[in-house]
């Protein structure tokens, strides 16, 4: 093999090289950094409470493509001390769906009013590094892979009546941290 040609393959070899870290950087990290960046604004606005945004229109991008006949409700989720306790009463509105997301905007896990059958939201959030906590009966566990991200909640509201009814719905949504059991207690 000439020089030249081994400096080709070599050139070909870091350029390669390159290309598959940027590619692995841009995979991993940029979801990571959308989702911290999200949280964060959403956090600052609400106080870490729950955010209840004005209807949609064409100046509000916080949501991707957001829908006007939709109205939206979020949570930042943070699992790192505590568990969370999600609670929500959207009956008997229509469609309404709530979605969890992870750290990497994975979507975990969703709900919506058919799968729901007709029954209120009770859960008991949890990620890998949350202390145990106490579930309380009825309420469901789910185990995010994360300990930080978002519950984003959307109620269809298409015409003025239905939007009160919908805004109602997503005022029910609670978050709210679970204290950990007493120690020596399961």
């Amino acid at each position: 093999m000439t020089a030249a040609a081994r400096r080709r393959l070599r050139l070909a070899a870091a350029g390669l090289a390159v290309a598959a870290l940027a590619h692995l950087l841009t995979v991993w990290a940029l979801p990571r950094l959308i989702m911290t960046r999200a949280t964060a604004a959403i956090a600052a606005e609400t106080g870490g409470g729950v955010g209840l945004p004005p209807p949609a229109d064409a100046t509000q991008r916080r949501i991707v493509m957001p829908s006007p006949d939709l109205l939206y409700a979020t949570c930042v989720i943070d699992l790192r001390e505590r568990a969370l306790r999600v609670r929500a009463d959207p009956r008997p509105t229509g469609y309404w769906s709530i979605a969890l997301y992870a750290s990497t905007s994975d979507n975990v896990h969703v709900l919506d009013d058919r799968a729901a059958g007709g029954r209120p939201v009770d859960w008991i959030l949890s990620g890998p590094g949350t202390p145990a906590a106490v579930v309380p009966a009825g309420a469901t566990p789910i185990a995010l892979p994360t300990d930080r991200g978002l519950l984003l909640m959307r109620v269809l509201a298409g015409d003025d009546a239905q939007r009160a009814r919908a805004d109602a719905a997503r005022r029910t949504l609670r978050c709210d941290p679970v204290q950990a059991p007493a120690r020596g207690t399961r």
